[in-house]
């Protein structure tokens, strides 16, 4: 029995339709493995367009809330044409924001508060990690002085 089987074994590795068999198979292991990487990466793709489009309308949300929220500009008053030049340095180096930086900048505390790392809000918002890092720093103390 045993020279039968080593007769067998013999006769099936040196037919050569066996390892076109063998191929075969190893090749359609591998489409198979190639397809279901294939499906995963069609779904991640899916996963990741749901999530920025779920991110842009939650900025864009904040946005129209933001812009709901702040106040007309009032009308600057024609300046007086005598000035005295005291008054006027003064005028000069003091600041005249309103107070209302730009969308993208306001945008970054809020989505810090909601979990995201720098390196994702920079990413988001198309600004440099250091430059978020910063803004992120500024309103956190912006939030303690208030």
């Amino acid at each position: 029995m045993n020279t039968t089987l080593n007769s067998w074994a013999e006769l099936l590795l040196n037919n050569s339709h066996v390892d076109l068999l063998f191929i075969s198979i190893f090749v359609l292991f591998l489409s198979f493995i190639l397809l279901r990487l294939q499906r995963l990466i069609s779904f991640e793709r899916q996963r990741r367009e749901e999530n920025e489009r779920q991110l842009l309308n939650a900025l864009q949300r904040i946005t129209q809330i933001e812009d709901s929220t702040i106040a007309p500009p009032v009308a600057v008053a024609a300046a007086p044409p005598e000035i005295d030049h005291a008054e006027l340095k003064t005028r000069l180096q003091t600041p005249v924001s309103n107070g209302n930086a730009p969308s993208k900048y306001r945008h970054v505390a809020s989505l810090a508060q909601q979990g995201m790392s720098d390196g994702q809000i920079a990413e988001v918002l198309n600004l440099s990690e250091v430059e978020v890092r910063q803004l992120v720093t500024l309103a956190s103390i912006a939030v303690r002085n208030d």
